[in-house]
């Protein structure tokens, strides 16, 4: 398996999987040199990812790091995502990566004003960590956090998981950021394990033992990221 951004020496390389993947080989996917995975667990108000229990399973049982993901709707009440997230996460154990917040798009955001775009993002954020006593990762691209969120400077606590294609060897970092933590860097490529077709492709920037540093109950230094 081959990734396009020539950064191997320096990152690790991940996926990220949803219902669309459907059945996964996870042995064989470990097998393949994936060191994490995040799964889609929820959406909006009342989705959960018909996936998401055998995803969440079959990783940690092949022994890969594992984190889960809640798409963000924005025009749904704040504390309606955050209860179904954590409710369908339940309790995260130790050696799970911190929760992560999917921001991307326009559905439902251009009718929001720009003014109150990243305060929404905020307590989406601020509620997740609440509930899950962690410090979540957030999702997006760069044009989104220029664009929709202004680069709003409080948004640099939170770990950033870059959405970007490029051959580049890293990703472009918006502001408020430093550095990226996670970068989804293809949406077309190709794992053994995952016969259904295409998966999201991501890189953790540092060692294993910088990703397992993420993992809830071992973190005691600042994320990457964080300033």
């Amino acid at each position: 398996m081959s990734y396009p951004n020539g950064v191997a020496g320096s990152s690790l390389p991940g996926i990220d999987v949803s219902r669309y993947q459907q059945k996964i080989d996870w042995a064989t996917v470990a097998a393949s040199g994936i060191q994490f995975c995040f799964v889609k667990a929820t959406e909006g108000a009342r989705d959960v990812d018909a996936f998401f229990q055998s995803h969440w399973e079959g990783a940690a049982t092949a022994g890969l790091i594992r984190g889960a993901y809640h798409f963000v709707r924005p025009q749904i009440p704040v504390s309606v995502q955050a209860d179904l997230f954590a409710g369908t996460l339940g309790q995260l154990g130790p050696g799970d990566l911190p929760p992560a917040l999917d921001l991307e798009g326009t559905a439902g955001w251009v009718d929001i004003p720009p003014v109150n775009r990243a305060p929404l993002a905020l307590n989406m954020l601020q509620a997740v960590e609440a509930r899950l006593n962690a410090t979540p990762i957030v999702y997006m691209s760069p044009w989104f956090a220029t664009e929709m969120l202004r680069s709003t400077p409080a948004l640099a606590r939170f770990p950033i998981w870059i959405a970007q294609y490029t051959p580049a060897q890293s990703p472009a970092i918006p502001k408020p950021w430093n550095t990226w933590t996670f970068w989804q860097h293809s949406q077309s490529g190709r794992v053994p394990g995952i016969p259904s077709g295409a998966v999201d492709l991501d890189r953790f920037q540092g060692s294993l033992d910088d990703l397992k540093g993420l993992t809830l109950a071992r973190n005691s230094s600042p994320l990457p990221g964080v300033t």
